[in-house]
């Protein structure tokens, strides 16, 4: 059998280790080492019903006596190594709910990269042969194919198993099963062709081939630099199992006139019946503005697509208007993509004409970024959503900070939830005027026109880890006025920060006061200056001007 290697540099293993021939599974846990000595009890069983001075009854301290890791179950070690190697995007690339309280970032125990979870993969599939049993769907669950070399490893690696494979089978008495090898683990196949030297008859045969010997494939992610060359293309629809769930495309410098984005223009979606997940952001079409008039798509059904991410782009707006997905949920609008040149007036046609088809079905929206690739303001503004005629079942709204301010036609009747993404301490003083304020201003002063609306969350900011001493005052200010119409204001935590009132059991009574000892007399001054100082960087306009500068973190009423 053959190891994967890499002609990358150190420090990127995405590498296909192969761990040797499938092994029976026993007992799982080390077989290396020698059995640990038995814990013997010293309670009596005989004696009382529980031993003195603990709550443990004899029986279950006994039980704990003989037990040991080996006794734990193959799915809950198979659970742990999942968690010890889990990295975010490797086994979906459905987005996550926006609203999931972020937390500081803890570098001692921060998420594992990818690079960390392959050497552990690799680590745990070298402790004993029970563990490489159970640890190799996970080496092989996300396997990122970057080079040529990679590429023609992998194909190796998946035939040998399969020879392994069958000829255990021979000497097993036979089967009429098919042998799978390793390529049954993979779930997740990433492709990234962003090689210099021209890719060989070779390589496109090696992957073709490994997409093939990989029946279970749940997610395939397509990252192309150049155009697929002629054939590649039919093979993939051909191979790609029909039970396929998600689906990521990007593809740069498309030239539609050349037919060049095929995925488009021939009916390759309809084959995956089952796909959830159609990602489309990150396609880069250089003649959109010319072949807009003449470019023909074809009408397909999605059933099952709830997540769909589309480019700023008018040809791919089109082309989502024209299909039919009535399980059609969570949408995502990426401002990067457009190209550098659009038509703002045909991308908000577009825009127009794909909510009259979806809209209605849309409970999510979220804009990502507000700015072109050559820093201009993006076509597309929030208020485009916020019609009630464009998306009336419209529950959460997530934009950033630079996009156009809403002009609101009548009221929405069911947002209720709105994320600011972009906003940082600098942007909410009230003395310096910048678009995350007037967005803010807005939500409050057009309370009427959002009647269910209930929670505004800056996501990305979370003012326990700013650095602005002043954070936490100026943060209260926005989060009173909030208050005052019946909404609660949170930062990227999901923390509403506010101050609490001086309570009345915690005032010291006259008497009390002058009956203080002298040398505590003795430090007054400083106490008055440091009260003075609270004073000063208390928020002005707070009316309650005896209030206590002590914060409070409440959770939110959602």
């Amino acid at each position: 059998m053959s190891a994967i290697a890499d002609e990358s540099p150190p420090g990127r293993t995405h590498d296909v280790v192969e761990p040797g021939a499938p092994q029976a599974v026993p007992d799982v846990g080390p077989t290396n080492h020698p059995p640990e000595p038995a814990i013997t009890s010293t309670l009596d069983v005989d004696g009382p019903a529980h031993a003195p001075n603990t709550g443990i009854s004899p029986g279950i301290a006994a039980a704990r006596a003989h037990a040991d890791h080996t006794s734990l179950p193959p799915e809950l070690w198979l659970e742990i190594f999942r968690y010890a190697t889990c990295v975010p995007g490797t086994r979906t690339i459905a987005p996550a709910d926006p609203f999931i309280p972020e937390r500081p970032a803890n570098y001692a125990w921060g998420m594992n990269t990818a690079t960390q979870s392959m050497r552990t993969k690799c680590a745990l599939v070298r402790v004993s042969r029970a563990w490489r049993a159970l640890a190799t769907e996970l080496l092989y669950e996300h396997v990122v194919l970057g080079s040529s070399r990679r590429v023609q490893l992998f194909c190796r690696t998946l035939v040998e198993s399969q020879e392994m494979e069958r000829k255990i089978m021979a000497a097993c008495g036979g089967g009429s099963d098919t042998p799978l090898g390793h390529g049954r683990w993979v779930r997740h196949l990433e492709v990234l062709r962003w090689a210099r030297k021209i890719q060989t008859a070779q390589y496109w045969q090696c992957l073709v081939r490994s997409v093939y010997m990989s029946p279970k494939l749940r997610v395939f992610s397509g990252l192309w630099q150049n155009p697929l060359p002629q054939g590649v293309f039919p093979a993939l629809e051909q191979y790609l199992p029909s039970t396929l769930q998600e689906l990521y495309w990007q593809q740069d410098s498309v030239i539609l006139a050349a037919k060049e984005l095929p995925i488009l223009t021939t009916p390759f979606l309809a084959k995956f019946s089952t796909l959830r997940v159609l990602d489309l952001r990150k396609i880069r079409i250089l003649d959109a503005e010319r072949s807009l008039p003449d470019v023909k798509f074809v009408s397909l059904t999605l059933p099952h697509v709830v997540y769909l991410a589309l480019p700023t782009c008018p040809i791919v707006l089109r082309f989502a208007s024209m299909q039919d997905m009535p399980a059609l949920r969570y949408f995502i609008l990426d401002a990067d993509g457009a190209p550098r040149t659009v038509w703002a007036s045909w991308v908000a046609k577009e825009l127009t004409n794909f909510l009259e088809h979806h809209g209605a079905k849309l409970t999510t929206v979220e804009l990502l970024p507000a700015t072109t690739q050559s820093f201009r303001p993006g076509p597309v503004g929030i208020s485009a959503f916020l019609s009630p005629t464009a998306c009336p079942n419209l529950d959460t709204l997530v934009g950033t900070t630079g996009t156009s301010m809403p002009l609101l036609e009548g009221a929405h009747p069911r947002l209720r939830r709105v994320g600011i993404r972009g906003t940082g301490i600098s942007r909410l003083y009230p003395n310096k005027p910048s678009q995350a304020q007037a967005h803010l201003s807005v939500l409050v002063g057009c309370r009427a026109l959002f009647p269910a609306l209930e929670v505004v969350r800056t996501l990305g900011f979370l003012v326990g880890t700013s650095t602005d001493p002043f954070a936490p005052d100026v943060f209260i200010w926005w989060t009173e006025r909030f208050e005052r119409v019946g909404v609660d204001l949170q930062d990227g935590e999901g923390v509403v920060w506010m101050l609490e009132e001086e309570k009345a059991s915690e005032k010291v009574p006259e008497k009390e006061a002058t009956a203080v000892l002298e040398p505590a007399n003795e430090n007054m001054g400083e106490v008055a200056a440091e009260a003075a100082v609270d004073e000063k960087v208390s928020v002005e306009e707070r009316p309650d001007a005896s209030a206590k500068s002590t914060l409070a973190a409440q959770s939110p009423r959602d």
